[in-house]
């Protein structure tokens, strides 16, 4: 930490560090780091909305050309506010830091606390000094959290009048409310604890100082770096001396970061570039994997790892209207996180250009499980610096990077980028400018380098509510007047789903295909064209694109090709740059009227269109078609084509360049209708006749009527 108007708190780095640095620039020492082109500014102006938007204005290609410009950009900025100021405290750098909670945004500077609702509405403002009834000492370099699974706050500082590291703990979820607080080691020392760097997981926190002599007065002499271990239970419930594990200082070892635990794990990480104090340059990066917690057996094991190049010390960056560069820092760890089995972090970097050398950022991932580098390299300008990078993953494993950015051209303002959990190695998308410097940053400048004072780190975290978003902060400019400020605003990554199409044959129609996606949770229909368009997606969730689409005159259709028909499809898990390739096909419309039917042939397709319907088929230019019409019975007659085809012939072909309506004719058969009429008088005549003859020859004879049978003859009465 430095105090404004000139009074030295600290020094990162030694003069004798400078002037190797410097050495090492006039020799031409050449930079191994080389940047993907998918996340390489070229140098074209920054575009800077005045408020943040959901899409950048443009977007920079590889190698200083301009690239593709997408219609949208990810990371898609939300609605940001500037927060706490040089006028707070009146000490530069701010060193920003921002936490969490479910309803809480706290923002830390030097030496403040900034508490926020997710709005943007200022809670309180705090000073470091009350919370931690420090009285008048010097107090700065804070560090803060929000631990998701104790639901509490921890806050870290150094006080550079006593020589101790301060630590806070809230006492509940909400950060307005009542603190616990401790100082470590528990008595004053007379070293100045330097930049002290929190971490909180599972069973511990873990706090790291760099030890110096003092950090007042030279010579500064390093006297090591150190940590300790504190057991996160007694810290929560309050326990007046909680336990505590203090490791040996390592005058080899510079900087030790304790990363930030973003899913729960009985080991702690730590990382550090190791950095001999005598070197400006580093090759391995060490990885700390902590077990145990106080007071039983605490175990660190370290691991070296071989970096793809050497991290060197990044020059001071230019800035737009002052005669003053920006410090950059150097390659200590910047940021570190750590979620289910990856660990990301990132630094400053020195990269190459084709003329100079650029401050850039480097990322590294490491495979804890492994113990393995998984990825390292660089997101970096070839016209601009970057510096002081900042990140966190979402609750998808998606990772948002947040950057200082300025150049001859350009005030101090802040860039974000990202990467989707299945993105190739090494690719990140394209800078979103989202916060504009105003003005040169000259808060606190030495005219013995002619560089100010910037950084010394930014701040991310995710958003334990919403695991879509997370939040970054950091600094831009506001003019020598006004001082440094700083800037929260929250992030989604998308998925950037970049396609246009093209067809074979023809200029391509303006409108285009269907693509299908989700987008916040909902479905979403939008029209592809000719130009690259780039769509925002969920990550994981499925697109799709229409395989044939009709012009609008409906006067052709656009097949895709059977190579591309694979690419019509896919999952949202990673960025893509889309081309799909469509057929032009004219469409044959057959209007069959009723009493019989059309066969069609062509060498793409063959079917049959049914008495009484009309159809349409699609054959590609040039092709012959076949048409044969069939009446569906005797009692009709095929009559003859009409429309773009005529004649009678029942068999025709046609070429098809253009689209065709086509009419088969079909009329009764008269002369079979006759005829079947005639034929059916003469036998109806003919049986009726039949008919009645039989009738006659089936009559019977007449019968006499028949005589009543005489009465009984009379007899004597009984």
């Amino acid at each position: 930490m430095d105090r404004g108007n000139g009074s030295v708190l600290k020094a990162g780095w030694s003069p004798a560090w400078v002037a190797i640095v410097l050495a090492i620039a006039l020799a031409g020492l050449p930079a191994a780091a080389v940047v993907h082109p998918a996340a390489q500014d070229g140098g074209t102006a920054l575009a800077f909305p005045s408020t943040v938007r959901s899409s950048a204005p443009s977007v920079l290609g590889a190698s200083g050309s301009r690239g593709l410009v997408p219609s949208e950009a990810s990371p898609v900025p939300g609605v940001g506010w500037e927060a706490l100021s040089h006028a707070s405290n009146g000490l530069s750098p701010p060193d920003v830091q921002v936490a969490v909670g479910p309803d809480h945004i706290v923002e830390a500077v030097n030496s403040a606390l900034g508490i926020y609702t997710k709005l943007g509405a200022s809670v309180t403002n705090t000073n470091l000094s009350t919370l931690f009834s420090s009285g008048s000492d010097l107090v700065g370099d804070p560090r803060i959290l929000y631990d998701a699974f104790a639901g509490r706050w921890f806050v870290s500082a150094g006080d550079i009048s006593r020589g101790q590291v301060l630590v806070a703990v809230s006492k509940t979820g909400d950060p307005a409310g009542n603190w616990s607080t401790y100082q470590v080691p528990s008595v004053p020392t007379s070293s100045c604890l330097d930049q002290p760097v929190l971490g909180v997981g599972t069973w511990n926190l873990i706090v790291s100082v760099n030890a110096f002599s003092s950090c007042t007065s030279p010579p500064y002499t390093f006297e090591g770096s150190q940590y300790w271990v504190m057991n996160k239970t007694d810290l929560v419930a309050g326990v007046a001396n909680p336990a505590t594990w203090a490791s040996i200082r390592n005058t080899v070892q510079f900087s030790v970061h304790p990363v930030r635990m973003e899913s729960p794990s009985p080991t702690q990480y730590m990382v550090s570039t190791l950095w001999d104090s005598g070197s400006p340059v580093s090759v391995i990066l060490q990885s700390f994997a902590v077990t145990g917690s106080p007071p039983g057996n605490v175990q660190v094991m370290a691991s070296d790892h071989q970096m793809a190049a050497t991290a060197q010390l990044p020059p001071p960056a230019p800035q737009r209207g002052s005669f003053y560069n920006l410090d950059t820092g150097d390659f200590r760890i910047a940021d570190a996180l750590w979620s289910r089995g990856l660990l990301w972090l990132a630094f400053n970097d020195q990269c190459r250009t084709t003329f100079s050398w650029t401050a850039c950022a480097r990322l590294i991932e490491l495979d804890t499980e492994a113990n393995a580098v998984l990825q390292d390299f660089w997101v970096s300008s070839t016209l601009r610096d970057y510096f002081y990078p900042a990140l966190a993953l979402d609750g998808y494993g998606n990772l948002a990077l947040i950057v200082g950015v300025s150049s001859s051209n350009d005030y101090p303002g802040l860039l974000v980028t990202g990467r989707l959990r299945d993105d190739p190695h090494g690719e990140f998308q394209p800078p979103v400018p989202v916060k504009a410097g105003s003005g040169a940053e000259e808060s606190w400048c030495s005219s013995s380098n002619n560089r100010c004072r910037y950084g010394d780190y930014f701040g991310a975290s995710p958003d334990p509510t919403d695991p879509t978003r997370v939040w970054l902060a950091g600094q831009f400019a506001r003019g020598s007047f006004a001082g440094w400020g700083t800037y929260l605003l929250p992030v989604r990554i998308k998925a950037m789903l970049t396609v246009n199409y093209t067809v074979d044959s023809g200029a391509p129609p303006p409108n285009g295909p269907i693509l299908h996606y989700i987008r916040n949770g909902m479905a979403v229909a939008a029209q592809v064209g000719p130009a690259h368009m780039t769509f925002l997606a969920d990550p994981g969730t499925s697109w799709q694109i229409d395989s044939s689409f009709m012009s609008s005159s409906g006067d052709a259709r656009y097949l895709v090709r059977a190579a591309d028909d694979e690419n019509l499809h896919g999952v949202a898990n990673r960025s893509l740059v889309l081309s799909v390739a469509y057929q032009l096909e004219y469409p044959v419309s057959v209007d069959v009227t009723s009493g019989g039917s059309v066969a069609y042939a062509s060498n793409s397709t063959t079917g049959t269109m049914e008495s009484g319907k009309n159809g349409t088929f699609f054959v590609f230019p040039g092709d012959v078609v076949t048409l044969t019409a069939r009446p569906s019975s005797l009692l009709y007659v095929f009559a003859g084509w009409s429309g773009d085809l005529t004649g009678s012939a029942p068999s025709q072909s046609v070429t098809v360049g253009e689209s065709q309506s086509i009419v088969a004719r079909f009329a009764p058969n008269w002369a079979f209708i006759a005829a079947m009429v005639t034929v059916g008088a003469i036998a109806a005549v003919t049986w009726a006749v039949f008919l009645r003859r039989r009738r006659r020859r089936a009559k019977p004879a007449a019968v006499e009527p028949s005589t009543p049978p005489p009465p009984p003859p009379e007899g004597p009465l009984p």
